[in-house]
């Protein structure tokens, strides 16, 4: 990892993309520096857990220990592995509580903040690219969407959410083209880290079934997983999609199939 790119990532952070969000959000130079700092590989990731969530509490307004560290997964995804042992090191730290304001938990339940927090990120990413086809948000939301696979498979994120919107978004409706494509290939990336989690999900109760799934049970009694593996195969296949998508699509029906494969043995 570059030091130089992490640190024009940070000033074009603070110039550019933290004043369009609530100002109270946007994390203080202290901890900008000790994320930069570990992201060097110039501290530890014990220590860089330890002072950035005391910064957190003694500097921040709201608390928010996540908001700079999905918003660089996002944005320079070559960061993630680096950040996932954060958020491992952050969550296993001692309880602390601020001082005054918010009360702020490490240690465990500090994750189920992280879920709702990447959660109102996620959507409004989602939301972006679905008004604005045209947005530059695109890749920053395959690359989000990848951070919070890989959450999952790591244990660190215990959710279904994500599956049933992307499902429903890339597999169970109709979108544009330039949207659909940014979904399925959010959904093909998904996949690579979450196939065995999303294959059980599948066989949940489904409360909001999107259009395509609802005319599947009409027509013939087709099972969500059935349909998702069908418009896999159908949109690996589409000439409208990018390469990229296309490839990512069939190699993400072949983790499918193999997932299938192994429940039934």
């Amino acid at each position: 990892m570059s030091p130089l790119s992490v640190d024009k990532w940070m000033d074009h952070f603070v110039s550019e993309v933290a004043p369009d969000n609530d100002p109270r959000d946007v994390p203080s130079a202290s901890e900008r520096k000790v994320v930069s700092d570990y992201l060097h590989g110039s501290i530890s990731v014990g220590e860089a857990a330890v002072t950035y969530t005391r910064y957190t509490i003694s500097e921040n307004t709201t608390g928010d220990v996540w908001y700079l560290i999905y918003h660089i997964a996002q944005s320079l995804p070559e960061t993630q592995d680096r950040l996932i042992e954060l958020v491992r090191a952050i969550s296993a730290l001692p309880n602390e509580s601020r001082t005054s304001g918010k009360v702020q938990l490490w240690g465990p339940a500090t994750l189920a903040d992280l879920h709702g927090d990447l959660r109102d990120h996620w959507d409004g990413q989602s939301n972006a690219i679905r008004v604005n086809p045209a947005t530059a948000r695109h890749r920053e939301f395959v690359d989000l969407t990848i951070f919070v696979a890989r959450l999952r498979s790591e244990g660190l994120l215990r959710t279904d959410y994500f599956t049933k919107a992307l499902m429903l978004f890339a597999l169970e409706s109709e979108e544009s083209v330039q949207v659909l494509d940014t979904y399925l290939l959010a959904t093909a990336r998904y996949l690579e880290w979450a196939v065995q989690d999303v294959f059980t999900e599948s066989h949940k109760e489904c409360v909001n079934p999107g259009p395509l799934l609802k005319k599947a049970w009409e027509d013939g009694g087709m099972s969500r997983w059935q349909l998702w593996k069908s418009r896999m195969a159908v949109l690996g296949n589409d000439d409208r999609m990018s390469k990229e998508t296309r490839d990512a699509a069939k190699a993400s029906l072949a983790r499918m199939v193999e997932v299938e494969s192994v429940a039934a043995q």
